[in-house]
């Protein structure tokens, strides 16, 4: 960073907080040393970006990130959060746009001219044509879009590069006027799953120690986490996709490919090649497995099974968000959301209890359609009602 810090700006950041650690933590950190008056967090609500259930529940995760130092935290909701980069980074900027000076991210490479001109470039009709090229040969689209940056830009970028990309150019594309700055991540790679001495673990190497009960290494890290899901795990609201297997497995079983191949993430052969995984499996674990294939990526085929069993179409992931919810706020969130009630300029609403969202809304009815499968994924089953009895964290 510059030695002088800028002028006081509200900083967002797009997130999941699956769950909130130290690299966050020194996320939000750097904003705060860049002159951040006020952190907005646009963070995932129970679904995550890989297609997968969060850990535990929303609202427990915003109340870890406002303790640690946010000031708003506001729900990416649901398809959105579960998404791919595109929708998954337009989503959050279209949310904090209207209430954000700048945005923060962390990433692989620490450049964020790097990253602008990779923006750049991909919003070109000569790369979107090559990229368009690569598809229809046969090459997955995760792997057409990294080789034509790499082979563009010289430059190898990594998953959260390529979400910093992703935030730039939706920037653009909704015409925000927001200033971008990057951090280096610290630490283990986001898909790291170990857990190494003196070092930043990822969260999903916290996930993995966590359900393998080696919470000894996470209490020497993060007191206040091992804390946080010691409660939860007694109080039986860890999420565990396990507990939904023989769900799963039914559903993919009974349903006819035709049936889900108009869903979001369903085309292209991928509803025949879940289905058919079902058939053959007779748990999650074996299904996830005979699911796979070297087009797709593990990733985009979870999105499709989530996205399948919530009936999530495509036009609905192309729309913007109806709305966001409120998830929590200190003091001064508080008084940045009183300043900005209206929020007309991004014409995304902010509801500040459950029961006032919208139920007619295609986006509503997504929503509670993934929390009957949240409710149930975890030991203490819930109605899905239960959902939307919950209130905000909020610092008086």
């Amino acid at each position: 960073f510059k030695e002088e810090k800028i002028k006081k700006m509200n900083f967002g950041i797009v997130c999941e907080f699956n769950p909130f650690h130290a690299g966050h933590a020194y996320l939000l950190d750097s904003a705060r040393a860049l002159g951040a008056s006020n952190i907005i967090c646009a963070m995932s609500g129970n679904a995550v970006q890989r297609g997968e259930l969060a850990l535990f529940d929303k609202y427990k995760r915003a109340e870890l990130a406002v303790r640690r130092g946010a000031d708003l935290v506001l729900e990416l909701p649901y398809p959105y959060s579960a998404a791919s980069a595109e929708y998954f980074a337009t989503a959050g900027i279209r949310i904090l746009a209207p209430l954000c000076d700048a945005v923060i991210f962390g990433s692989e490479c620490g450049n964020i001219e790097l990253l602008k001109e990779a923006a750049r470039l991909s919003l070109s009709a000569d790369f979107l044509a090559e990229f368009e090229a690569k598809k229809r040969a046969g090459e997955g689209a995760a792997s057409a879009y990294f080789s034509l940056i790499q082979r563009h830009t010289g430059a190898e970028l990594s998953s959260n590069d390529i979400l910093g990309v992703e935030y730039i150019k939706a920037a653009e594309k909704c015409s925000a006027e927001l200033e971008f700055f990057t951090v280096k991540r610290q630490g283990s790679a986001y898909r790291d799953s170990n857990i190494s001495d003196g070092d930043i673990p990822s969260a999903s190497a916290i996930r993995r120690a966590f359900f393998e009960g080696d919470e000894g290494k996470i209490l020497r890290l993060d007191k206040e986490l091992f804390e946080m899901l010691t409660e939860l795990r007694e109080r039986g609201e860890i999420t565990d996709v396990f507990t939904l297997e023989r769900a799963v497995l039914t559903y993919f079983r009974l349903a006819e490919p035709s049936e889900i191949s108009g869903y979001a993430e369903c085309d292209g052969g991928v509803a025949e090649r879940i289905c058919a995984a079902a058939y053959g499996s007779t748990d999650i674990k074996e299904f996830l497995e005979a699911v796979k294939t070297k087009r797709y990526t593990d990733a985009k085929l979870r999105r499709a099974m989530l996205f399948a069993m919530t009936r999530v179409s495509r036009e609905l992931l192309l729309s913007p968000p109806d709305y966001t919810c409120l998830l929590a706020a200190s003091r001064e969130g508080r008084a940045l959301l009183a300043a900005n009630k209206k929020s007309s300029e991004g014409g995304i609403r902010i509801i500040t209890k459950p029961a006032d969202s919208p139920h007619k809304s295609e986006q509503f009815k997504a929503d509670e359609r993934l929390n009957s499968l949240f409710t149930l994924a975890s030991k203490s089953a819930f109605s899905t009602g239960d959902a939307y009895r919950k209130n905000a964290f909020i610092i008086k």
